[in-house]
């Protein structure tokens, strides 16, 4: 039987219409979307469900998208899973530095095409884009 198990990627964003667009494209390319609309939630959902990746939005209300991933990398339970930014800031090079430090894969820019959101989501969580074994 060669029943591949669903990547969850979740997207922490208090925008709605953000999480739906980037969430019907992950779904589209097979991805299962899972969403949160504050840092407080993302975290209880992040160690529950474990996730392939999540997005995090910087700009929300309460914890903050840095504050957050911060979080969860200093927890036990969620310190391995990947994360990238999901956001409309431009990152100066000090906060890229910082990102990187912390353990933070990756950006994306809410303006990117979809396609190439598609393709570094498989790169960041080592799918290759062909068909799967």
């Amino acid at each position: 039987m060669n029943e591949e198990k669903k990547r969850h990627i979740l997207i922490i964003d208090d925008d709605e219409m953000i999480q739906r667009l980037f969430g019907a494209k992950l779904s589209k390319e097979g991805f299962e979307p899972l969403y949160a609309h504050d840092g407080e939630t993302g975290r209880e959902m992040a160690r529950r469900f474990i996730p392939s990746l999540i997005l995090l939005d910087i700009r929300m209300p309460g914890t903050d998208g840095f504050a957050l991933a911060n979080r969860l990398k200093e927890e036990t339970e969620t310190k391995e899973i990947p994360l990238a930014f999901l956001t409309n800031e431009d990152l100066s090079l000090e906060a890229e530095k910082w990102m990187r430090d912390i353990g933070i894969t990756d950006y994306f820019h809410k303006s990117m095409d979809l396609n190439e959101f598609v393709n570094k989501v498989k790169k960041i969580i080592g799918i290759d884009g062909g068909p799967q074994p």
